[in-house]
């Protein structure tokens, strides 16, 4: 009963402190974005997948269409995201979205070092999932062959716990035009974490991932991008909770998006 009392005040206590935060920094971007003499810049994508995977989780494992849409003024950025379900594999009515992200975030280049922060705002309609919120800040050397990159992610709402992850990216022009991306990563999170979503109250090694891209620019604005990405989760415990809340422990997801400039 204690236990159940202190959960309940931390998560009220996280959600208003979400609150003040979201504030702050929507208040503080679009004050950003309001003073910048610097041109807004806009990008609208859309990408069809055979499947939905995040974070090693295997949410729909039947075809998708993910639309986004961005919105960059200097060193600031508001992104909002969607996945529909183009089928009745997840959400009863087809076409359906089953999720829709709100996130602002902040970027800075220091010497050769990237980094970034923000805040993401999580919605799943048409599902029993609780919305929730993520704070998160990231750090990469771009100008490497190479290049690394760690981004930790804290859910101060609903999980209540970490998720990190380390990637490792390489590109190549192949044409005049075509580039190719090869990536992997590995994603790691707390306890908390991986109680709220596997049902496992342990700190794991939640996902590995590998895959590659190739851009295809069709003219200045436009450009078409297939891709294709592998993903297992290589903890036995993770692996069981992920057993009986989603499609599969592994997946391979194909991609196509068309990415349009303003």
């Amino acid at each position: 009963m204690n236990m159940n009392k202190n959960r309940m005040m931390r998560r009220l206590l996280n959600s208003s402190l979400g609150c003040l935060m979201s504030t702050a920094i929507l208040g503080g971007a679009l004050s950003a974005l309001a003073e910048d003499p610097v041109p807004a810049t806009a990008l609208a994508e859309a990408t069809v997948l055979n499947g939905y995977v995040w974070r090693g989780q295997v949410m729909n494992d039947a075809a998708v269409l993910q639309p986004s849409f961005t919105l960059g003024k200097g060193a600031f950025t508001i992104n909002t995201w969607g996945n529909l379900n183009l089928t009745d594999a997840v959400t009863e009515d087809a076409p359906d979205f089953s999720e829709l992200d709100l996130t602002f975030s902040y970027s800075k280049t220091v010497g050769a070092v990237a980094l970034g922060a923000g805040l993401i705002e999580y919605s799943f309609p048409n599902t029993p999932f609780a919305n929730t919120r993520e704070v998160y800040a990231s750090i990469g050397l771009p100008t490497l062959p190479v290049v690394p990159s760690l981004s930790v992610y804290y859910d101060f709402d609903e999980a209540d716990g970490v998720y990190g992850l380390l990637s490792l990216a390489y590109s190549h022009s192949i044409t005049e035009k075509a580039t190719l991306a090869l990536f992997a990563s590995l994603g790691a999170a707390t306890a908390e974490y991986n109680a709220f979503y596997f049902g496992v109250d342990e700190s794991a090694l939640n996902d590995a991932n590998v895959g590659a891209t190739l851009s295809i620019p069709v003219t200045k604005q436009l450009t078409i991008t297939p891709g294709v990405q592998f993903t297992t989760l290589p903890d036995g415990d993770i692996k069981d909770g992920a057993s009986g809340l989603y499609k599969d422990n592994e997946f391979v997801a194909g991609s196509l998006k068309a990415s349009y400039v303003f």
